[in-house]
């Protein structure tokens, strides 16, 4: 597992600049699927969230069921991004506010780099 990476987003206004991930620990969710708790630098703007003073963790996970967080081969990965102060719903995913990416460098964050690996499904 790659301990750091780059967040960010196509989809999303709040992650479209580049965010520095780095893994504080691998997390199993109530319904089996695997998450990861990273801190993010810098912090999320989190006013419009409920977080005054900013996000400064994150709990992301695999965006497509047929991948896994932990064992993913290749970048970019395509993420859910959620608060990490959320308790899900037993056998529930926890609510995501947003899709992202996570790149292998910076760089590739930045020009949102999808040769690496194109995507077709649709789940």
């Amino acid at each position: 597992m790659q301990e750091v990476f780059f967040l960010s987003s196509m989809d999303s206004k709040r992650f479209s600049s580049v965010f520095r991930c780095e893994v504080e620990r691998p997390i199993e969710l109530t319904n089996g699927h695997h998450a990861l708790m990273v801190s993010c630098d810098p912090p999320l703007n989190g006013q419009e969230l409920g977080h005054p003073l900013g996000v400064g963790e994150l709990l992301l996970w695999s965006r497509f069921e047929d991948e896994d967080l932990w064992t993913f081969p290749t970048f970019p990965h395509f993420v859910q991004i959620c608060l990490p102060d959320v308790d899900p719903p037993v056998r529930a995913m926890p609510p995501s506010i947003a899709w992202g990416e996570i790149y292998k460098t910076e760089a590739d964050a930045y020009a949102h780099e999808m040769s690496a690996r194109p995507r077709s499904s649709t789940k």
